[in-house]
């Protein structure tokens, strides 16, 4: 079965080729792949430390710290998911020029690689989610089935833009030196670490249509208000992601003939 020009034998690659990454990213650490799980772990302790006790916030109507930890996390986990997933698919093709050079493969497969090693933070985020929702005493609700249907429209999502990036950064290697600087305005102007009527009325009616903050209203339905997701906002990401992914592989197969001059 062939599905936007993949076949079975592709994603045999696309498992190898993660498995290769990830072993990879740690190699030479002491640590090794407890890096995976440490990393995020103290971004978001970071984060907690300062809106709970410098910056100290709550959620409306709830006492305690804990239900805006909550709340917290389960925005800013998928949002890290989010940075790991783009900042590696954008440098995945000059990261591997050897591999691109003397191997032949679909070298598309590489950006998707980068945008599945963002599968892991926010892995981290959601187990820490709902180990925090079980201590509340609130557990889990069934609605949290939906949540694999929102990861894999993430997927798509970082995969999409991830393309575009990775083929831009070979020709322009400021790509991915901006990357963070771009990423950190971006999480700062999302509705993430504040809700959206902390914006003014003229703004929310855009910031509604982010897709970021889509995706963390995604995550934060079925994880906190026990509900699926707005069928709008999955309807929205579904088409959102899909022309991503359309559009990043054209783009993408449209300028890998001249990746061999340029790596």
């Amino acid at each position: 079965m062939t599905l936007a020009g993949f076949d079975r034998r592709d994603y045999g690659m696309l498992l190898s080729l993660f498995r290769m990454a990830l072993s990879d990213r740690f190699l030479g650490s002491a640590l090794g792949l407890v890096w995976a799980v440490l990393s995020p772990l103290m971004l978001m302790g970071i984060f907690v430390f300062v809106f709970t006790f410098v910056f100290p916030s709550r959620l409306p109507g709830r006492e305690g710290a804990l239900p805006f930890v909550i709340w917290l996390i389960s925005g800013y986990g998928p949002w890290l998911g989010i940075n790991e997933g783009l900042s590696s698919a954008t440098s995945s093709v000059t990261s591997n020029a050897g591999i691109v050079k003397n191997i032949a493969f679909k070298s598309e497969l590489l950006p998707v690689v980068g945008a599945m090693l963002g599968l892991v933070p926010l892995g981290v985020g959601l187990s820490l989610v709902v180990i925090l929702k079980f201590v509340s005493g609130e557990g889990l609700s069934w609605t949290a089935i939906a949540l694999p249907v929102v990861i894999a429209l993430q997927l798509l999502f970082v995969s999409g833009v991830g393309l575009f990036l990775s083929a831009l950064n070979v020709f322009v290697r400021d790509t991915a030196l901006a990357l963070p600087s771009v990423l950190t305005i971006v999480l700062f102007a999302s509705p993430i670490f504040y809700p959206l009527s902390a914006y003014p009325a003229a703004i929310r009616a855009v910031l509604i249509f982010n897709p970021f903050y889509v995706l963390a209203e995604c995550y934060r339905a079925p994880l906190l208000a026990g509900s699926f997701p707005p069928i709008w906002m999955l309807a929205y990401l579904a088409v959102f992601s899909g022309a991503l992914i359309a559009g990043g592989l054209w783009w993408f197969r449209r300028l890998k003939s001249f990746f061999d001059t340029r790596l």
